[in-house]
């Protein structure tokens, strides 16, 4: 396909991998880096959005139904018994929103997406050889949990960073870019290891659910428009139901399916928190208790649930389900707004793909897979500075724009001879059409190209 062509010869370093590595090198490394990991994201993320001043705003225009939810928590500073601190994570969350926007729309997509497999490589390196273990329940057994204090979450991070070491791995053979691929692929087996050492069932699966969903997104490429469309729709309603079944069931299909595994019937402690939730989630149904309130030192409630789960740092915690911290924090109102949110950018995305299955659409929806599936048991997409949060925005905003002002600015080689390319749209609109044996016949201007910035 021309498009996979043309991705295939952007240059690998370009100031859009440059920013997606300074973007999520401090996320990852969020525990080494502290507060200052914090500051370079905010940095990055206002830096860039200078250098992408010119396009700005049609870029974010674009996508604003993004950031309808993050306006929504910022207005619940209203109602919050902890207004100051719901304004900052409110505020925090919006400027995280922002650079996923960003990185869903740069001008270079295969540099940006090298510079998100080099940030995730990294910290998959340094952590496999500085890293340790911690104790997996009362058998002994021990589990890799590397430079977190947490298993699941280096497992989390080691599966979405094998599903892109993946995607480069197969994307470098299929264009021939051989070298890609002889870096990523050994990336990807190191990330599989740390997968399967950290012995997280919920990163096992969402990693299965997201390796498939890449295989199949690459295979209907070859296929017309309408098989795509019914296998995405197919899909997607197989999900919604099985989402559905597993909100409504609450902790009873959980335990049948732990007991299955030989897990926890538990699962950490999990079924507990979510019966909290749901006692919270009483007391204010509709507006919830304000954006970032409840997690909160002095609030009784977050004090015993710390204490339940011998958090001693007594921060840092959360319901263990995306659909139950959102119900806690913004009620059922917020709910609604997350919900339609993640709906409109699939579709979007979905939408996108079946009209132009290229590679980097294949990979978004990949990854959306994976965090639609983490979802019942991990709290996504609502946390500050987190790298899911990210990437999980990024892929709801994917879809290539509908104007012609907005997005990617793919590179596309001119002929020589050929005259130059006009600077702005409305040129290219009025230049006089010319027969289309004409050897010089401009390159047509296509609806996802913006001019340069």
């Amino acid at each position: 396909m021309d498009e996979d062509r043309r991705f295939a010869s952007l240059p690998v370093f370009d100031r859009d991998g440059i920013f997606a590595f300074a973007l999520f090198t401090p996320m990852l490394f969020i525990l080494q880096f502290g507060s200052y990991g914090a500051l370079i994201f905010v940095l990055a993320t206002l830096a860039f959005a200078v250098l992408r001043r010119r396009v700005l705003v049609a870029v974010v225009r674009e996508r604003a139904f993004l950031l309808v939810f993050p306006a929504f928590a910022v207005i619940s500073t209203m109602w919050s018994n902890v207004p100051y601190e719901t304004l900052k994570h409110s505020l925090e969350f919006a400027v995280t929103i922002l650079a996923a926007i960003l990185l869903c729309a740069p001008k270079n997509p295969r540099s940006m997406l090298c510079g998100l497999f080099a940030a995730f490589a990294l910290y998959t390196a340094v952590s496999f050889a500085l890293g340790h273990r911690v104790d997996v329940g009362d058998d002994g057994a021990r589990a890799f949990s590397g430079l977190n204090d947490s298993k699941n979450e280096e497992a989390d991070v080691a599966a979405v960073g094998f599903v892109i070491s993946l995607f480069l791995f197969f994307a470098g053979l299929w264009t021939r870019k051989f070298a890609q691929a002889a870096v990523a692929g050994p990336a990807a087996l190191l990330q599989a290891y740390v997968i399967a050492a950290a012995m997280s069932a919920g990163a096992v699966a969402g990693a299965a659910a997201s390796l498939a969903a890449l295989l199949l997104l690459f295979t209907l490429r070859r296929l017309g428009a309408a098989a795509r469309a019914l296998v995405l729709t197919a899909g997607t309603l197989f999900g919604l139901c099985v989402g559905g079944v597993f909100e409504l069931s609450g902790s009873t299909l959980v335990r049948s399916i732990a007991e299955m595994f030989g897990k926890d019937p538990t699962l950490t402690g999990r079924t507990y928190l979510w019966a909290r939730a749901r006692e919270l989630i009483a007391e204010h149904p509709i507006l919830g208790q304000g954006f970032g309130a409840f997690w909160q030192q002095g609030n009784l409630d977050a004090e015993g649930l710390w204490q339940f789960a011998q958090i001693t740092t007594r921060e840092g915690f959360n319901f263990h389900n995306t659909l139950y911290d959102v119900l806690v924090s913004l009620g059922a109102a917020g709910a609604v707004i997350f919900a339609l949110s993640l709906l409109v950018g699939v579709a979007r995305t979905a939408f996108g793909y079946i009209r132009q299955p290229g590679y980097v659409a294949c990979l978004w929806l990949a990854l959306a897979a994976y965090l639609f599936v983490r979802m019942p048991t991990e709290c996504v997409g609502i946390n500050e500075f987190y790298f899911s949060t990210v990437l999980l925005f990024a892929a709801l905003g994917a879809a290539r724009p509908l104007s012609r002002s907005a997005g990617m600015n793919w590179a596309r080689p001119v002929r020589a001879g050929a005259p130059a390319m006009p600077t702005s749209h409305a040129a290219a609109y009025a230049m006089p059409m010319q027969r289309s044996d004409s050897p010089l016949r401009p390159a047509r201007v296509r609806w996802f190209e913006s001019p340069a910035d």
